[in-house]
């Protein structure tokens, strides 16, 4: 049976009541045609409510019986209901009759026509007895209100229908509460959810006895206590309590041996998070909760960090379904509903979503009718084509960015604390403010830049003795930096750059390349993928057995013909970010290729995140042979890094069919007859009949960031409709 709605009454002490309560919502059922379920929720009562509620859930099979063994409170009872349930909607109804059963009804086709992610049932004053509770009940509604600049009227009715999730979502709290049921339109209005309100008829209880004694002194100051807590947590403090934060709740915690931070380490740390709002954009303290989450979680199993991508993951498209137009068009066209997409699997019902189309529909209808604009960073990048690209990220996704940065950081050896430098550029693109924030960032980090894009032989030298200087412990940057690096030290048999790890990113890193730079410098190399969209995807840990995904933000799939790649199979990466809900990216096409890897099969380090294999590059930089081959941009690396003697840089530039571009910056040992023999090999792999136009080149310049293109393609290839083989074993 499917529900469309599921009724949750916490029960204690209400035998006098439940069988009443029951009939009349099956009745309101019946008469509005409305599939649903009563989920009854006995909370430690100590009278006959117990073998009632199982002995109605017996009669009906509509009916679900929960126990509690002691009395947990009406919020513990919303939970455990909410568990049980299997309705798209949740109505939380108390069960001592005050609320009419039949308003269920009002509530449920108020959500379907207004479309608001809650509605709540205010009490009508008809009818109404203006005892003391009274008073009390319109006193504490003005407080609430005043306090967090809300016009409800009924703050804290509790008789509220709305999805699965959105319940999920606002029954988290950080702070402990003594009556947090008084608290779920604040902790709703605090989450950005869309709230309406319709007038109930409201009864006097006519049996049983209320929790709430005659002369409730100790619970007006335990409401005041909430409120006061809640100011600090919805009002002053913008971290709540996550999924991933759930979960790990009822976990141990992390063992003291894999703490990481002591001393001055621990000190630094402090004073570098508390200063977060003077250096860092929209990057706030909340970042050091998140680290020490991540810090936990990557130890998790393989099917507990499933469970939780799939709980974001269900978030995630109830957010997207209800408040981005462009993803409801596609559920409706497509006849799908947020229920339909469970798990991982699931995603695979979408459709890819790529640059072109997010282009699009940015302005239109992917941002989010529920974001907060002073919570959203501006994201702008040219783009590997040069077509310039913009979107937004939200300021939660932004700080678990830096968490697993900074995690990921730590398996190379690093510490907080410790020097490190980047090859990097620095200060591109940045405001005279952003520079100054960047400067402080890097201060209290101890960490130094080396410009990535003014890497030549006048100024490496520079570079190398900037390094040997400042002798960091970490050093990471782009693949091709290190490359010229590791040449020159190779070249002049320099010494005193031995840093502890090196992380590469941008760019795909070939087997030849890590182990030159591992000799130059005397160390491991990480590598790392990621993304302007994203930063950091996946990282390499000390197993160095493929790329651990950072599987707490991100679903990645690896596509091949539109289906998943098998191990071993090279893919499209296509990521889904669990965190972004501002502007989601669902099933993102990013435009680069992969190895997939057996998921199921945990890291030898021991962290349960799944991993993807070697980066290939770009899916956009694939060469078509003449004899119908597609070959990446990682394949001509494998292939000239036996010329290295001869050929110092190359490039690749296809411009239609049959033909490409290779150019060529010499090295000293390069002759005609070396030519020859890489034209002969290359035709082994692109064809005989592929022209191929040489050019000798001074220099290959870096694109403004940092980065070399070994190869450009500029013919409009779609990776998952090409009938993709390798040209070449590993």
């Amino acid at each position: 049976m499917i529900y469309e709605l599921s009724v949750v009454a916490p029960c204690y002490n209400e035998d006098g009541n439940l069988r009443e309560l029951v009939n009349r919502l099956q009745t309101a059922f019946k008469t509005k045609s409305i599939a649903g379920e009563i989920v009854l929720v006995d909370d430690g009562s100590k009278d006959g409510t117990g073998a009632l509620v199982d002995q109605l859930a017996g009669e009906h099979p509509n009916v679900i019986a929960v126990h509690h063994g002691t009395n947990r409170g009406i919020v513990a009872g919303w939970r455990s209901g909410l568990e049980a349930s299997r309705g798209d909607l949740v109505c939380l109804i108390d069960a001592d009759l005050q609320n009419l059963p039949e308003d269920v009804c009002r509530l449920y086709r108020e959500i379907r026509i207004s479309g608001a992610d809650i509605v709540q049932g205010y009490r009508s004053s008809v009818g109404r007895l203006r005892d003391s509770r009274y008073f009390l009940s319109k006193t504490l509604n003005l407080i609430l209100n005043t306090c967090f600049g809300m016009r409800l009227r009924d703050n804290k009715s509790g008789f509220i229908i709305c999805r699965r999730a959105v319940l999920a979502d606002i029954l988290r709290h950080r702070l402990n509460y003594y009556y947090f049921q008084s608290l779920i339109m604040i902790s709703a209005k605090s989450k950005g959810y869309t709230i309406r309100e319709i007038e109930t008829l409201f009864e006097s209880r006519l049996v049983g006895r209320s929790f709430i004694p005659r002369v409730p002194v100790a619970m007006i100051y335990k409401v005041l206590l909430d409120n006061i807590k809640a100011i600090y947590e919805y009002r002053m403090c913008d971290q709540h309590t996550t999924v991933l934060d759930e979960y790990l709740q009822n976990l141990p915690k992390l063992d003291p041996s894999q703490e990481t931070m002591f001393g001055w380490r621990r000190m630094l740390f402090g004073l570098y998070v508390w200063t977060m709002p003077l250096h860092a954009w929209l990057i706030s303290r909340n970042v050091r909760i998140y680290y020490e989450q991540l810090k936990r979680s990557q130890w998790l199993t393989p099917e507990q960090v499933r469970e939780i991508q799939e709980r974001k993951l269900r978030e995630l498209i109830h957010q997207a379904y209800y408040h981005v137009g462009y993803y409801r068009d596609i559920f409706d066209q497509l006849g799908l509903t947020p229920a339909d997409i469970q798990n991982t699997e699931d995603l695979q019902k979408l459709p890819l979503l790529d640059k072109k189309a997010f282009r699009k529909h940015l302005y239109f209808d992917l941002l989010s009718d529920n974001h907060d604009k002073r919570k959203m960073l501006k994201i702008a990048t040219s783009g590997s084509t040069g077509e310039p690209f913009v979107c937004y990220a939200e300021k939660y996704q932004l700080e678990m960015r830096w968490a697993a940065t900074l995690r990921s950081m730590e398996w190379t050896g690093y510490r907080f604390g410790d020097r490190q430098a980047r090859l990097w550029h620095q200060t591109i693109g940045m405001s005279f403010g952003q520079v100054i924030r960047e400067r402080i960032d890097a201060l209290l980090s101890r960490r130094i830049f080396i410009p990535a894009y003014e890497m030549s032989d006048r100024n490496i030298p520079h570079s190398i003795a900037k390094l040997r200087k400042f002798k960091p412990v970490l050093i990471d940057g782009y693949a091709e930096s290190f490359n010229f690096l590791a040449h020159y030290i190779k070249q002049h048999g320099l010494q005193g750059v031995s840093p502890k790890g090196i992380i590469s990113s941008a760019q795909a890193l070939p087997d030849q390349s890590r182990k030159s730079i591992e000799t130059a410098f005397g160390c491991h190399v990480f590598d790392k993928y990621g993304s302007r969209e994203f930063s950091g995807i996946a990282y390499e840990s000390e197993a160095h057995d493929g790329h651990l995904i950072v599987a707490e933000n991100y679903i990645v799939e690896i596509l091949k013909d539109g289906r998943p790649a098998k191990p071993g199979e090279v893919g499209e990466v296509v990521i889904t970010d669990l965190n972004n809900r501002c502007t989601p990216f669902i099933r993102y096409r990013v435009g680069d290729l992969a190895v997939a890897m057996d998921t199921s099969m945990p890291s030898a380090c021991g962290r349960g995140l799944p991993r993807v294999g070697q980066i290939e590059g770009r899916a956009q930089a694939i060469i078509i042979g003449a004899n119908g081959n597609y070959l990446p941009g990682t394949f001509f690396m494998h292939y000239f890094k036996d010329f290295d003697y001869a050929v110092r840089q190359f490039q690749i530039i296809q411009d239609r069919l049959g033909h490409m571009i290779l150019k060529i910056v010499k090295a000293d040992r390069f002759n005609d007859a070396l030519l020859e023999e890489m034209l002969v090999g290359l035709r082994r792999y692109v064809g005989t009949q592929m022209e191929i136009q040489v050019e000798f080149v001074d220099s290959i310049p870096m694109v403004r960031t940092g980065k070399h293109q070994a190869t450009i393609s500029h013919l409009n290839l779609d990776f998952q409709e090409l009938d993709y083989k390798e040209a070449v074993g590993r």
